[in-house]
């Protein structure tokens, strides 16, 4: 499946919409997941299911509210990792090479 993560700030927290899509079967779903991330932890909320009969109303439908959301100028496309804490392990391109080293090495 493809997913897509939004987050927002807000306050001291940061509000977080996930879109997972693709087919399942002969269905093709859309499934919208809202959360937020703060102090205390990543908290998951509401979870809405959307069902297309075909391939291109579900890219569609993404697309829709994928604009919908950016059009508010409130959130922001991310990655996952990103969203959630802080990593001490770092990914770097060296001459070509990836190196996977953590922060108090370097």
């Amino acid at each position: 499946m493809n997913q897509i993560y939004f987050v927002s700030s807000y306050r001291r927290s940061l509000r977080t919409i996930h879109f997972q899509y693709g087919s399942f079967g002969k269905r093709f779903i859309l499934k919208i997941t809202s959360g937020e991330i703060n102090g205390r932890g990543t908290i998951e909320g509401n979870t809405e299911e959307v069902v297309f009969e075909g391939e291109q109303e579900l890219l569609k439908g993404v697309y829709e509210r994928k604009k919908e959301l950016l059009d508010t100028k409130r959130w922001e496309i991310t990655e996952k990792q990103s969203a959630t804490q802080p990593s001490f392990i770092c990914n770097d391109l060296i001459d070509g090479k990836i190196t996977n080293d953590t922060w108090w090495e370097n």
